[in-house]
C-alpha cells in the first residue's frame, strides 16, 4: 500500500516529519517498509527556484533553426532570457521555470546558466517530464492563465511529494485505505483525526434508479450486499491534475475522470467500485450470479478467459460484463462517448475471490481487498464519496434512488477487556484510562466499568477484533511494545520427546556423526519424477496427491519418495565443484488416500556421492558403493534398536544388482534399503555417479524395534568388603562357588570375585585354598554391622553345601 503523504495529512492533522511518523506506525505494529521521495527534492530551498513564467516573446535563435529565444516575465524588473527547444513554445504562454541553481528530479547537479550557440539561457522552460509529474512529454507545459508571473510553482503544481510504502498484514483490510493509515496515526499519534463526508449529492437525474436499471442477485451466498446508483448526462475526459498526481503517486495510472474516481475512493476507503456504461448493459440489467461453466469474457485487458461456476459474474441480461471483484470486461468500459453509468460498489465473499483469482492467474488492487474480507458496510460510505466526485468532476446528474440488495450485516457484539487480564498478560500497568483512550481513538466506543471494558468494535475492525485478547493486543501495541519488559515463560509441565521424536534425534545426530550433511527439501514436487526414477506404467507409486493451485509445473504434486529431493541436491552441489560428499533428510512421503486425504510415512534417507566419500572416524575414506551403504543403514538400524537381515532386492531405480533390502523380525518385514543408484536415473536428475543411497522406513523401525535397555542406579553409598578364605576340595570349580555365595548372600551381596588360589604344603593333599571377595551394598543406605555379618553367614553356609570350609 503506497500511501501519498500530503494526502495523508488531509485525513489527519500529523505534523510529525516521514521518517518519524515511519518509524512511530512500524512500532505499533502497521510497518512501513520504505520512504519514497518523488518528484523535485524539496532541501535547501529548492523548490523556491522554480517559479511561474510569461513568455512575452519567442524568436528564432540566429544560429540554430529548432531553438528559440524568449523573454520570460519571471516578475522581477526585467525578463529573463530562455532558450528552449521545445516546439510548442509561444509567447503569451503561462509557463513552468527553473531558475538558476534549481535541482531537477533526477539530475546530478544543480541547473546552471548556459550559453547554447552563443545565446545565454538564464533558467529552462519545463516539461511535465522534466519535474516528474503526469502530462504530455513532447513539450513544454502550459499552465492555465491566472498565476502571476513569479509566483512559487509549488503552489500550483504538487512538485514533490512524498510517499510511504507500507506492508499490510491479511488481517487488517482496513489499512488497505489512507482514511484507514489516517486512523492509526491518530491512534499512535494522538493528531486529529478528520472524518469522511459521507453525505449524498442532490439527486436531480430524470425519474428513478428503477426506471434506468434493475438488479438481480442469484448468489448471495457469494454476493451479501451489491448496491448500485445510475448518474446521467457524464462527460467522459481527463482528471484534473491533482487526481491525477495523487493516483499516480499511490502507484496507480490516470485512465479517465470516471474511473479515476473509483479508483480514487477506493484508495481512501478501501472499498473497490466499478462504473459500467449503462447502454452498453443488454436489457439494462444487472445480473450477479454464478459463472456458467466454460462461460467466456474478454477483460479490459484484452485477453480472453475463461469462467466455471465456482466463479461469480456480474452480468448482463446476456453475457458476464465484470469478474466479480477482479476486473470488468471490455465491451462494458466507460470510453469517451459515455453519458450514462452505473455505478457498482458491493461486498464479495473472499474466499471465493481469492480462488478465482488465483485459479485465473489475475490479481488486482480490487481482489487484493476483496480476499481478504471487507464488511457490508463499507459499501455506502464509498457510494457516498464517489457520488459526489462525479457530479463534482464529470457532471454528473444522480439519479434518485439506490438499487440495494443483501442482508443486513450481523450485529457486533460487545467485547470485555478486563483490567487485571491486561495486567497479567502484558506485564505492566496500563492505566484504565489511557486504555479507553487508545481503544476510543481507534474508532471503538467503549463503557468504561469498574473492572472493565465493554467495546463495540467498529465495522472496518469486526472481522479482526472479536476476542479480549485482541483488544489487549490493539492497546499492547498503541502503548507500544518496546515498554513491555522481556520475560522468560514460567514453565508449566514438563516437556518431553516423543518416541518417534526421540528416534529421530537420535538417528539425525548419528547420520552427522557419520559426517553426513542434513538437507531439507521440497515436499512438493514435479510429476515427471515417476519417469526419472523408472517407475513401471502400473506403479502404484505414480497415484499421488495433487496440488489443487500449484505455484509452478515443478511444485504440482506431494513427492512419493525421498529420493529425488537428495539426487537434485547431489547435482547441484557437482554444479559448484563439490566432487563428493555425503547428504541425508528425514521427512514425510505423501499416498493418496480413496477418502481425498493422504498417507504420511517417515523416512530418513540418506546418499554419498563422488569417487570416496567423506573422512571417517580416522581419515580413511569411505568407498561410494552397495556396501558401504549396507554398513551405514545397518548402523542406523542398530541404534534404533534393530538388528536387521540383508536380503536380495529388485528397485527400478537402483543398480540392477547392486541393491539390497534389509528386514527385521519373523515376518521379515522390511524396514529399509541400501544400494547404488541406477545411471539412468543419475542422469535424469543430472548427477554423476556413483552415487550410493539408503532409504529408512522409520514408522516400520519403531514398530520393530527392541525393547529400551534397563539402567539400574549407580551406588550412592561405599560398597562394604568381607575376605573369605576356603578350602576346598580341588575338583570343585570356583565358578560354582561364586555362583553359591551370589545366590546365598542376595540381594546385599553385589559382586562375589576370586582374587587368590593356593596349592601347597600348608593345605592338605588333594585340597587347594581360594580367596573370595564379598561386596555388599543396598542402592541409597549404608548397611549395618549385623546385615553385614547376616549375609556373610548365609554364604559361608552355602559354601559348606559344596564341601567348603574356613581356613584356619
Amino acid at each position: 500500500m503506497r500511501v501519498p503523504l500530503s494526502w495523508l495529512r488531509e485525513r489527519v492533522e500529523v505534523a510529525l516529519p516521514a521518517e518519524e511518523l515511519a518509524r512511530a506506525l512500524s512500532r505499533s505494529g502497521t510497518l512501513v517498509e520504505e520512504v519514497h521521495a518523488i518528484g523535485v527534492p524539496a532541501v535547501d530551498g529548492n523548490l523556491d527556484r522554480f517559479r511561474v513564467g510569461r513568455v512575452l516573446s519567442a524568436e528564432r535563435h540566429p544560429d540554430a533553426d529548432r531553438l528559440r529565444v524568449c523573454a520570460v516575465d519571471l516578475g522581477g524588473p526585467e525578463p529573463a532570457g530562455i532558450v528552449c527547444g521545445a516546439p510548442n513554445v509561444a509567447a503569451g504562454q503561462t509557463v513552468a521555470v527553473a531558475l538558476p541553481g534549481a535541482l531537477l528530479p533526477g539530475a546530478p547537479k544543480p541547473l546552471g546558466v548556459a550559453k547554447l550557440r552563443g545565446v545565454e539561457s538564464r533558467g529552462m522552460i519545463l516539461s511535465a517530464a522534466e519535474l516528474a509529474i503526469p502530462g504530455d512529454a513532447s513539450g513544454i507545459m502550459v499552465l492555465e492563465d491566472g498565476p502571476a508571473p513569479g509566483t512559487p510553482l509549488a503552489e500550483v503544481l504538487p512538485l514533490s511529494e512524498t510517499v510511504l510504502e507500507l506492508e499490510i498484514t491479511s488481517n487488517r483490510p482496513d489499512c488497505l485505505a489512507v482514511q484507514g493509515v489516517a486512523r492509526e496515526v491518530h491512534a499512535v499519534t494522538g493528531a486529529p483525526l478528520v472524518p469522511l463526508d459521507e453525505s449524498d449529492p442532490p439527486a436531480e437525474g430524470p425519474g428513478r434508479v428503477e426506471d434506468h436499471a434493475a438488479l438481480e442477485v442469484q448468489a448471495p451466498d457469494l454476493c451479501p450486499r451489491y448496491m448500485a446508483r445510475v448518474f446521467t448526462e457524464v462527460r467522459v475526459g481527463p482528471s484534473p491534475a491533482w487526481l491525477v498526481h495523487r493516483l499516480e503517486a499511490a502507484g496507480m495510472r490516470s485512465i479517465s475522470n470516471v474511473v479515476d474516481v473509483t479508483n480514487y475512493v477506493m484508495l481512501l476507503t478501501g472499498q473497490p467500485l466499478h462504473a459500467f456504461d449503462l447502454d452498453r448493459l443488454a436489457g439494462r440489467r444487472i445480473v450477479v450470479r454464478r459463472a456458467g461453466d466454460g462461460e467466456p469474457i474478454t477483460t479490459l485487458d484484452g485477453q480472453r478467459r475463461t469462467l466455471d461456476p465456482a466463479m461469480l459474474a456480474i452480468c448482463d441480461a446476456e453475457q458476464p460484463a465484470v469478474i466479480a471483484g477482479i476486473f470488468g470486461a471490455e465491451f462494458a468500459e466507460v470510453a469517451e462517448g459515455t453519458t450514462r453509468v452505473l455505478l457498482e460498489a458491493a461486498t464479495f465473499d473472499g474466499p471465493s475471490i481469492l480462488d478465482a483469482s488465483l485459479r485465473l492467474g489475475l490479481r488486482t488492487e480490487s481482489s487484493g481487498r476483496f480476499e481478504k474480507g471487507l464488511p457490508r458496510e463499507l459499501p455506502q460510505r464509498a457510494m457516498a464519496i464517489a457520488s459526489r466526485m462525479l457530479v463534482e468532476l464529470c457532471g454528473a446528474r444522480m439519479v434518485p434512488g439506490t438499487l440495494d440488495a443483501g442482508e443486513p450485516p450481523p450485529p457486533r457484539e460487545p467485547v470485555r477487556m478486563r483490567h487485571a487480564r491486561l495486567r497479567a498478560v502484558l506485564g505492566i500497568d496500563v492505566p484504565p484510562a489511557e486504555s479507553q483512550a487508545i481503544l476510543e481513538r481507534l474508532g471503538m466506543d467503549v463503557e468504561a466499568g469498574e473492572d472493565a471494558l465493554t467495546v463495540v468494535v467498529p465495522f472496518e475492525r469486526a472481522g479482526d477484533v472479536t476476542r479480549e485478547i485482541d483488544l489487549v493486543e490493539e492497546v499492547a501495541r498503541v502503548h507500544g511494545l518496546d515498554g513491555i519488559p522481556a520475560e522468560l515463560p514460567r514453565l508449566v509441565g514438563d516437556g518431553r520427546l516423543t518416541p518417534q521424536q526421540a528416534l529421530v534425534r537420535r538417528l539425525s545426530r548419528l547420520a552427522a556423526d557419520l559426517g553426513l550433511h542434513e538437507a531439507i527439501t521440497y515436499r512438493q514436487v514435479p510429476e515427471s519424477d515417476a519417469d526419472a526414477l523408472r517407475l513401471a506404467p502400473d506403479d502404484p507409486r505414480r497415484r499421488v496427491v495433487r496440488m489443487a493451485r500449484p505455484m509452478s509445473a515443478e511444485m504440482a504434486v506431494m513427492r512419493r519418495s525421498m529420493l529425488p529431493g537428495l539426487l537434485r541436491a547431489v547435482a547441484r552441489n557437482q554444479a559448484h565443484q563439490r566432487g563428493d560428499g555425503g547428504l541425508f533428510e528425514v521427512g514425510r512421503t505423501y499416498a493418496p488416500r480413496e477418502d481425498g486425504m493422504a498417507d504420511e510415512r517417515l523416512w530418513l534417507a540418506a546418499v554419498r556421492f563422488g569417487a570416496a566419500g567423506p573422512a571417517g572416524w580416522r581419515d580413511r575414506p569411505r568407498p561410494v558403493d552397495v556396501h558401504s551403504a549396507i554398513g551405514l543403514a545397518t548402523t542406523l538400524c542398530r541404534a534404533a534398536r534393530v538388528r536387521p537381515a540383508v536380503r536380495p532386492n529388485a528397485a527400478p531405480y537402483f543398480h540392477p544388482v547392486r541393491q539390497a533390502r534389509l528386514v527385521a523380525g519373523d515376518d521379515e518385514r522390511p524396514v529399509g534399503w541400501a544400494a547404488e543408484v541406477h545411471p539412468l536415473v543419475l542422469r535424469a536428475f543430472d548427477a554423476a555417479g556413483p552415487v550410493a543411497a539408503v532409504v529408512l522406513d522409520l514408522d516400520a523401525i519403531a514398530q520393530a524395534a527392541g525393547p529400551p535397555p534397563r539402567y539400574e542406579d549407580l551406588l550412592t553409598v561405599p560398597v562394604s568388603t568381607r575376605d573369605l578364605a576356603l578350602v576346598v576340595a580341588e575338583g570343585v570349580p570356583a565358578a560354582e562357588l561364586v555362583g553359591a555365595a551370589r545366590e546365598a548372600g542376595a540381594p546385599l551381596v553385589r559382586e562375589v570375585a576370586v582374587f587368590d588360589r593356593y596349592a601347597g604344603e600348608q593345605v592338605e593333599a588333594g585340597h587347594v585354598s581360594l580367596a573370595l571377595r564379598l561386596e555388599l551394598a543396598d542402592p541409597g543406605r549404608t548397611l549395618t554391622d549385623d546385615e553385614i555379618e547376616g549375609a556373610v553367614a548365609r554364604v559361608r553356609e552355602a559354601l559348606a553345601g559344596h564341601g567348603a570350609r574356613l581356613r584356619g
